[in-house]
């Protein structure tokens, strides 16, 4: 044996097998490092890595069998030992291992100081504005007065697997949704964050947009069940990093990353982290892999479906992804919520009498219960106080009964959190709480600043108030940094309640692209300066273009003062299942008091008599029109 293990060294057969591992392990990491640029599949690395492997014997046979010689490659028996090269081949081969290893150690240095601090993105997008022009610089969001606030940008994405897109957000969200549990910090909602995917902007714009202090962002290698996941908090003012991470962990190992993620953040901005909000923390999380995947996405087609005409065929699509995710992670409230949307377009549609094909009479069947067991759910699985009570107050106004309807809208207003619910302003703005409602919304602003629903929803809420130059001022600085398909109306109505009809006429032309929106918006501010004719005008070319349209028919009879009409369409909502939701929609779009008379809606009159609502609703203007 010791004879063989001489041979063995004389051979440089240790050698070679040290060099060929070296090597290898190089080529490797070099792969893994180009891989994502070059775009190569999962796939290559294992196949590299069986191949290598494979290879070694041969190499180590070789180096027994054969000689390097002045000569060239000979078989080691032909060789006259006394004359072999063997030493001087062997202080090659260590040389050349030292050379590979200060190569790796190159490598890995570069991968953890340079590239973790780089997050490749793809190069800037132009944003459009409103009106079809490119916005130079976007309106800045108020920074917020505290140093703790963040912004967790959208982690870049390495790989190209095929979920791995998704899996980056989702890890993004889940770290998103643990920051939001500490109450001493501001946390840029997923909505706003998410709309810097893919732009190469520099920090201290993207803070600067948002309103925050500091940015997280990072970037995720998936490998098959490998991952690579890096972090850095960067300070918005001037750049410092204040902290950064590399994690090499198995798929397994997510949940505990994004916590440990979301606790050194913290406690880099200095927020004292006890083991109350530790835990309450890590309870928001998913710890199952695929639901977040599947989670993911469903928002991708939510807010898609929320961007085009045609919605309920992208929200079913959407709806089979969320029960995928609650199939695995069962208490995973927020798909819920989503879930639950399809289903009130379902109904709403067809209790305003909108036309839709691809909703089908399966669909109207089974809808309420769904609907129910959506907001059933949500309200057992909420993770904090005001998930449950928003739960609650859209279960209370979307099912009934309403019973302390008006108690339970002052509480959801009140609340202090990022997320009031979507229905509130049905129950507060025209029924004395349009003061606190607004409040909501712009709280919901200052953590989601570019999220279209709180803008919206501020814009009229203003109106609510008799602040229409308000509305136009908020109105008009929004359309310079998202696009919205109604606000433009709110901008274009504003206008028309401050007496200012070609403002309002120009704004409509300028913003509103969809003919059929175009004219609904001339049919509304021509009634509300008082031109019964062109508004009557207006709306018939609307319906003729989009189809029946029960629940704009009702407003646009109400602003012309057309009692009778407007009681008619009334009752016939009244009539159909969910017809209150639509009818309370009515009130909250009309700014005209109440569109129609009691009597002419039996079942909303009923649910009306226990809500606490008084009635009937605030009017903010006289109309021209409208005496009643």
């Amino acid at each position: 044996m010791p004879g063989l293990f001489q041979e063995l060294k004389r051979r440089n057969v240790f050698r070679v097998g040290v060099a060929y591992l070296v090597a290898s392990w190089l080529l490797l990491q070099i792969v893994d490092v180009i891989g994502p640029i070059l775009r190569l599949p999962d796939e290559f690395s294992r196949y590299l890595l069986f191949l290598l492997l494979v290879g070694l014997l041969p190499a180590l046979v070789f180096a027994w069998v054969f000689e390097l010689t002045p000569e060239g490659v000979k078989r080691d028996r032909e060789v006259n030992h006394t004359q072999s090269m063997t030493r001087r081949t062997g202080r090659k081969l260590d040389r050349a291992i030292i050379v590979i290893l200060a190569l790796a150690v190159s490598l890995l240095l570069f991968d953890k100081f340079v590239q973790t601090d780089t997050v490749p993105a793809p190069p800037p997008s132009v944003d459009t504005v409103a009106d079809g022009g490119t916005a130079e610089q976007a309106v800045p969001a108020p920074v917020s007065d505290s140093g703790k606030s963040i912004a967790v940008l959208p982690f870049a994405i390495m790989s190209n697997g095929p979920d791995d897109d998704y899996f980056a957000d989702g890890l993004t969200e889940e770290i998103i949704n643990a920051l939001a549990q500490v109450p001493d910090l501001l946390v840029t909602a997923r909505t706003s964050a998410f709309h810097f995917k893919g732009q190469n902007l520099p920090v201290a714009e993207i803070a600067g947009q948002l309103g925050v202090a500091h940015v997280l962002e990072g970037s995720v290698r998936r490998a098959g069940e490998q991952l690579r996941i890096t972090a850095q908090l960067v300070r918005a003012a001037d750049g410092f990093h204040l902290w950064s991470e590399t994690y090499d962990r198995h798929t397994r190992d997510t949940f505990a990353v994004q916590t440990d993620i979301a606790e050194q953040v913290a406690q880099a901005l200095n927020v004292l982290l006890d083991d109350a909000l530790r835990e309450r923390m890590r309870r928001v999380g998913t710890r199952d892999v695929d639901a977040f995947v599947a989670f993911q996405k469903g928002i991708g087609l939510y807010e898609r479906a929320h961007r085009e005409a045609s919605s309920v065929g992208l929200l079913r699509q959407a709806n089979i992804e969320f029960e995928r995710a609650i199939e695995r992670a069962p208490d995973l409230y927020p798909a819920y919520e989503y879930h639950a949307d399809y289903f009130v377009h379902v109904v709403f549609d067809h209790a305003a009498g909108l036309l839709d094909g691809d909703v089908t009479e399966v669909d109207l069947a089974k809808a309420p219960a769904a609907l129910r067991h959506d907001y059933e759910q949500a309200v057992q699985r909420a993770r904090t106080a005001g998930e449950r009570l928003n739960a609650q107050f859209g279960r209370a106004l979307l099912l009934g009964p309403w019973r302390g309807l008006a108690e339970l809208t002052g509480q959801a207003a009140a609340l202090t959190g990022c997320e009031p619910p979507p229905w509130l302003t049905l129950g507060g703005a025209a029924f004395g709480q349009a003061e606190a409602t607004l409040r909501a919304f712009e709280r919901m602003a200052a953590c989601d600043p570019l999220r279209v629903t709180p803008l919206s929803q501020i814009a009229r809420l203003h109106l609510w108030l008799g602040q229409p130059a308000e509305t136009v001022r908020h109105a008009t600085a929004v359309l310079e940094r998202v696009d919205d398909y109604i606000m433009p109306q709110t901008l274009a109505m504003g206008l028309a309640f401050s007496g200012d009809a070609e403002g309002a006429e120009r704004a409509a032309a300028r913003h509103i692209r969809n003919e059929d929106e175009l004219l609904l918006a001339r049919a509304l501010t021509a009634a509300i300066r008082g031109d019964g004719d062109a508004s009557a005008a207006h709306q018939q070319a609307y319906l003729g273009k989009h189809g029946p349209d029960d629940a704009w028919s009702l407003v646009l009879e109400a602003l012309r003062g057309n009692r009778n009409e407007a009681n008619r369409l009334a009752a016939a909502i009244d009539g159909r299942p969910f017809g209150h939701v639509v009818l309370l929609d009515s009130i909250f779009m009309c700014f005209c008091g109440a569109p129609f008379d009691l009597e002419a809606t039996p079942v909303f009159a009923a649910m009306l008599a226990e809500s606490g609502l008084a009635w009937p609703p605030a009017k903010p203007y006289d109309l021209p029109l409208k005496n009643w």
